[in-house]
């Protein structure tokens, strides 16, 4: 498994309408989502660095998971949408690159 982060920044005013959407788009099926290859999605939001932005965490069984997701029309179709009204246009690309460079377990 691999963790891989995704960041978008989110246009002024539209944060609530845009976690809403996030939550109804990964809630609406985790079955599919699992079969796909995720093993868990976690998002944040945050205005450490003056604009909202939205920090996507995947857990994946391997980076091509993203690249396959990305590639689905329904998920092309909603990036499409959201883009310039909802966050600031971005591509996907770098996504499956980015991977964590650390993973410390506390746990035993």
């Amino acid at each position: 498994m691999v963790a891989c982060v995704h960041v978008a920044r989110i246009l002024p005013g539209k944060k609530d309408d845009f976690v809403q959407r996030i939550k109804d788009g990964f809630g609406a099926n985790p079955q599919a989502l699992r079969a796909l290859g995720f093993r868990r999605i976690t998002s944040f939001t945050t205005a450490e660095l003056g604009d909202e932005l939205l920090v996507t965490v995947y857990e994946v069984d391997d980076p091509s998971v993203l690249e396959r997701f990305y590639s689905l029309q329904p998920v092309v179709d909603q990036e499409e949408q959201a883009h310039g009204v909802l966050v600031a246009p971005h591509d996907h690309d770098l996504v499956p690159r980015n991977a964590a460079f650390l993973d410390v377990r506390t746990e035993t």
